[in-house]
């Protein structure tokens, strides 16, 4: 089965990937940001949620434990319009984790 992306996030940013062709989207804010991750995780057909980085930075420790735990569905955390990513290599170690070994180590 082929996984989807979904993107769950500010209207900016969900727009942004509407834009781009992704028709999988949620638009949120800050209170309900955590119950749409959670809803989402718990669908197989998302192989990799897009999620507003500063939303994600203010989940409870729960959830962040949960997310540091599961290396399915990859969670991609993008800057939002305000600023730039605070995350720096995050992708590549969540590439890391959701594979077992790292795709750019030099042989």
């Amino acid at each position: 089965m082929k996984s989807k992306i979904l993107v769950i996030g500010d209207e900016a940013l969900v727009t942004g990937f509407n834009l781009a062709g992704l028709s999988d989207s949620v638009s949120v804010n800050e209170q309900n940001f955590a119950k749409e991750l959670e809803s989402a995780l718990a669908k197989p057909e998302f192989g990799i949620i897009i999620v507003n980085e500063k939303m994600l930075a203010n989940i409870e420790w729960r959830l962040k434990k949960k997310l540091d735990s599961i290396a399915y569905p990859v969670i991609v955390p993008m800057p939002d319009s305000g600023g730039t990513s605070t995350e720096g290599d995050e992708i590549k170690k969540l590439i890391k984790r959701a594979l077992g070994f790292d795709l750019a180590a030099k042989k």
